[in-house]
């Protein structure tokens, strides 16, 4: 298992752009991702559960991706987390 912590920097919080980033990078592999901050977790591919978490700027979210391809998933993710 791989572990990705960020804190949100965007002053817009986790918004609709990056979710639909993450959800579709989520898609494109078959490890499984998923989405945590303060004790809420979303599966990373359902843009909806992801929107649904209401993160905010300032706050930390842990991505954990696990399964047959997660070095290759969590460089990905990884990618795109930089600029949350």
């Amino acid at each position: 298992m791989r572990e990705i912590v960020r804190q949100i920097t965007d002053p817009l919080g986790f918004h609709i752009q990056l979710a639909v980033l993450l959800a579709g990078e989520a898609q494109r592999w078959r490890s499984r991702v998923t989405f945590e901050s303060d004790g809420r977790v979303a599966d990373a591919s359902d843009l909806m559960a992801l929107l649904a978490m209401g993160i905010r700027t300032g706050e930390a979210v842990v991505v954990r991706i696990e399964g047959a391809d997660e070095a290759t998933t969590a460089e990905a993710i990884g990618r795109l987390a930089k600029n949350w």
